[in-house]
């Protein structure tokens, strides 16, 4: 793992409102926890490339309240949320957009890889409950959707 990767996970955790982050693998244990100052354990064993991850979040996740009726999108993953592919381009969507299943919704970047979200469902963009870069934790709603809209 580089040091520049450890630096963004870092970062992640800080910006976010998880108390712990823990990775672990044959070759590779990092133990971050939100205090005073992070504490990490890093063991290193035989080899320096990283074939597997496993991560555990640990948090009371305060989730917004579900509007009657409409559908949430959330987040598969922790990154930083983009509604664009790049600066010059339109957004994928507008509150009022009307979008179809498995339509892409915004991107997510976690270790400088890019990771399309897309609907789950058909229906009418209601809300957008995140801002562009703003750090997203796993399962945190994205969009408010009227289903069917």
């Amino acid at each position: 793992m580089k040091w520049n990767e450890l630096k963004e996970l870092i970062e992640i955790l800080d910006h976010s409102s998880l108390d712990v982050l823990k990775i672990e693998n044959q070759d590779i244990k990092l133990y971050f926890q939100k205090h005073d100052a992070a504490t990490i354990d890093f063991t290193k064993q035989q080899t320096e490339t990283l074939e597997s991850v496993t991560v555990n979040l640990e948090s009371e996740k305060t989730a917004p309240k579900r509007e009657e009726g409409l559908h949430q999108i959330k987040s598969p993953m922790i990154g930083a949320f983009y509604s664009r592919s790049n600066p010059e381009t339109a957004p994928f969507v507008q509150v009022g957009t009307v979008i179809e299943k498995n339509q892409t919704l915004c991107v997510l970047e976690a270790m400088k890889l890019f990771n399309e979200v897309v609907s789950d469902v058909g229906g009418e963009i209601v809300d957008i409950l995140v801002e562009d870069g703003q750090i997203i934790e796993f399962g945190q709603p994205l969009f408010l959707v009227k289903v069917g809209g």
